[in-house]
């Protein structure tokens, strides 16, 4: 599966972004990718809210989709899209962008966020990135254009710890298995693990 953001075109990443969405909980899915985006729309989406237990309440999305292959996100362009969504009636405003997000530029928009009369929220590329691989299966089959190509791993870092496996020829390198039961299980992992990353080799992730 393609998770290469460089290698899918801004209509297929915003097609993405819609099918992963739909799995999530969004209904009437709105895409206007395939006919050009529409006053700065690129998707507009609906999903239910329980404030309180027996309280649903119906509350309507922008959703922008952001492949940046290069440069990062801005505050001018974080501007111009909050400016943009004042042109429709929303309840909240979802930005997804394929780069990480400074702890200045988020907390700028917070602030600036105040001004306007809609939530908002960031989907930053490593928890977007996170949800696509979680749906991966039932995304080719919405989106079999995902299939081409290799499927690189990307290693970050992770807390929490439980089994290392080490190796006598690299002292300061482990692997390190999550939530296994016992010492045979993380090796099974770990052994699984291996042969994908010869498979697929990695990309790392900033």
């Amino acid at each position: 599966m393609i998770t290469d953001w460089k290698k899918l075109s801004p209509a297929l990443f915003e097609k993405l972004c819609a099918a992963v969405l739909g799995k999530i909980g969004f209904v009437n899915i709105q895409w206007f990718g395939e006919a050009g985006s529409d006053k700065g729309r690129d998707i507009i989406a609906e999903r239910t809210d329980c404030p309180v237990p027996g309280v649903e309440r119906r509350e309507r999305w922008m959703i922008q989709c952001k492949r940046y292959t290069q440069t990062k996100l801005s505050k001018s362009e974080l501007k111009e899209l909050l400016d943009s969504a004042l042109e429709h009636t929303i309840d909240s405003l979802l930005i997804i962008v394929t780069t990480s997000v400074s702890a200045n530029l988020r907390d700028w928009f917070s602030s600036a966020s105040e001004n306007y009369p809609f939530k908002t929220y960031i989907w930053e590329e490593i928890d977007f990135r996170k949800q696509v691989i979680k749906q991966k299966s039932e995304l080719l089959e919405t989106i079999p254009e995902l299939s081409a190509g290799r499927d690189p791993l990307w290693l970050y870092q992770r807390d929490n710890i439980e089994i290392h496996l080490g190796c006598n020829e690299f002292e300061g390198v482990e692997i390190v298995v999550f939530n296994a039961e016992d010492i045979d299980e993380a090796k099974a992992r770990a052994s699984e693990f291996i042969r994908y990353l010869q498979a697929n080799g990695f990309e790392w992730w900033d």
